[in-house]
């Protein structure tokens, strides 16, 4: 199929410009969507990466008009010991489902590539504001992860070198595979994977200009997921702030949803905007990374152990806020529902 290259142009441009409108819808975690949902988690245990930890980001699609990122997760998680696939997230227009941790590789572009990168697959839309809003989602959060692993944003799909990949590009470049996505669909609504990579670098650089490299916390670890924008979840219980730092009778419980619309430093201490003079604490909303330092259970907020959800030494996880306690002992939240024993992590 030819096209015009002026008009081609200038429709993905508009498409990037009406992305940038829409705010971020976070990310919807796989195991507690289904838990919810009273379905059996069937875990993906992942590959290790063949140099500790990705090198680059693969861009997917499904392929599959009508299914949404729901359809999606629901299906791999089903079936993917029978199809031998899977990947890290679904995204499409109304949320990101993530599948499993980056930190381990999935069956997503082949042998070449399920050592070395994440992948991401994103959902078929039927509308071009549909699309817009799909990619806005994608971009995010392949720049979130980009930020978190320290990896630069640079396009593969031209030389085969870089961080960022079409599935295409894997096919031509390293083998084992011969998938052309995403390049047929984005070629549907007049887009590229050039300029998909645009708006990846465009987010990118804007949450490295937001982020706060001047104040560190000395009890948080080198890695650390960069500063967020737009709709969030609370990770901890929170009460709201003045622009003065005086606290308000408002406690926001976690796990309600929130919109950053910016952050400040509040006598040397980083908070989140969430409204007219309605500030929150970053650690909050920022999670902080904490490496297990022995074989422990998550706990609910009762303090009961979860015995289907043993973390084992070594691992990291995820903590927000400062500690509280449930029934005299020190526990960190990784989320509204589950906690780990303060004791048990570095």
């Amino acid at each position: 199929m030819a096209f015009n290259f002026k008009i081609d142009h200038v429709q993905a441009a508009s498409i990037n410009s009406i992305a940038k409108k829409y705010k971020y819808s976070g990310v919807t975690y796989l195991y507690k969507m289904l838990k919810l949902e009273g379905i059996k988690y069937n875990k993906f245990p992942g590959v290790e990466y063949q140099s500790g930890k990705p090198e680059g980001i693969v861009v997917h699609e499904t392929d599959d008009p009508g299914a949404t990122a729901h359809d999606e997760a629901i299906y791999f998680n089903r079936e993917w010991m029978n199809i031998n696939a899977y990947v890290h997230a679904f995204v499409d227009s109304k949320q990101v489902i993530q599948m499993r941790s980056p930190d381990r590789g999935t069956w997503g572009a082949g042998p070449q590539a399920n050592d070395r990168f994440i992948q991401i697959e994103l959902c078929e839309e039927d509308s071009r504001d549909a699309f817009a809003k799909s990619i806005n989602n994608d971009a995010i959060y392949i720049a979130k992860l980009l930020h978190r692993y320290d990896l630069k944003p640079d396009n593969a799909c031209e030389d085969g070198e870089g961080t960022i990949w079409s599935h295409h590009a894997v096919s031509t470049f390293l083998g084992g595979t011969d998938h052309v996505d995403p390049d047929g669909y984005f070629a549907k609504w007049g887009y590229s994977m050039d300029q998909f990579y645009s708006l990846i670098k465009y987010y990118y650089d804007l949450q490295d200009k937001n982020s706060d490299k001047k104040t560190k916390d000395p009890n948080k670890t080198k890695e650390e997921l960069p500063v967020v924008q737009g709709a969030v979840t609370l990770g901890h219980d929170a009460y709201v702030y003045n622009s003065k730092g005086k606290r308000t009778k408002t406690l926001k419980k976690a796990g309600s949803p929130v919109v950053v619309r910016g952050y400040k430093l509040i006598n040397k201490k980083k908070y989140y905007e969430i409204g007219k003079n309605q500030y929150v604490v970053a650690s909050n909303i920022d999670a902080t990374a904490r490496v297990v330092n022995k074989d422990t259970y998550l706990r609910t907020r009762l303090g009961r152990i979860e015995k289907e959800n043993l973390v084992k030494k070594g691992r990291r996880v995820l903590t927000y806020g400062s500690q509280i306690k449930i029934k005299g002992q020190k526990y960190y939240a990784l989320n509204a529902t589950q906690y780990v024993l303060a004791s048990d992590i570095d």
